[in-house]
């Protein structure tokens, strides 16, 4: 992993189990007495799921909210992308490496029928949502970091559900509030898409109030 940062191993298990549901709701031609019978369970599956609400990620510090260890925890358990604990993420596991032209970002991400969009391929819109996830934590080469001004994904290749996939992603470019990354998918040795992210650094703290102003709780 990117960094080892504990988390809950049930918690993990938990997720990993919805994770399992979803593949079958989507993928099994379940009876519909079967269908009945799991309804219940799940409805008191949710209800322990009770609990006062979670801080988000960026809640962590508020002194350093992109910054400290335990927003980048809170991050990469949350994150809809790589979070081991949002049964929403595939998950997308993440690497850092030494690549041809220095250090890169490596993520590998195995995606089932859950993502499907195209027959046999991964829905273009996650294909997406992973470039944006890789760019943008690509950024952690050459911090500060920012937010995603421009994504552009040239799609070249179906990219094939339930395989294994390959994200390279490494910075292009870095100047004072601007910062290119670009990324590459593979799946084995055929490149199925490439991606070019535009970020733009900016005052989070700034961002935080004004954000505040709009829902009125400043």
């Amino acid at each position: 992993m990117l960094e080892e940062l504990p988390v809950d191993p049930a918690a993990v298990a938990l997720a990993d189990e919805l994770r399992a549901i979803t593949v079958a709701l989507v993928s099994r031609e379940v009876a519909p007495e079967a269908v009945a019978a799991a309804l219940p369970l799940a409805r008191a599956l949710r209800e322990k799921l009770q609990g006062p609400p979670r801080a988000r990620w960026w809640q962590q510090d508020p002194g350093a909210p992109m910054r400290s260890a335990g927003a980048r925890r809170s991050f990469q358990d949350q994150s809809p992308l790589r979070g081991l604990l949002n049964p929403v993420a595939p998950p997308l596991a993440m690497d850092r490496e030494e690549g041809p032209d220095g250090l890169r970002l490596v993520g590998r991400v195995r995606l089932s029928r859950a993502y499907e969009g195209p027959p046999h391929g991964v829905h273009g819109g996650i294909v997406a949502a992973l470039f944006d996830e890789m760019l943008g934590a690509a950024q952690n080469l050459a911090p500060p970091v920012g937010v995603t001004a421009k994504l552009e994904v040239r799609y070249r290749h179906v990219t094939p559900i339930e395989e294994d996939l390959r994200f390279d992603a490494w910075v292009e470019e870095n100047r004072e509030r601007r910062l290119t990354t670009r990324a590459t998918c593979h799946a084995g040795e055929t490149l199925t898409a490439d991606a070019r992210g535009l970020f733009v650094r900016v005052d989070f703290a700034e961002v935080e109030q004004y954000m505040a102003s709009r829902r009125g709780d400043r």
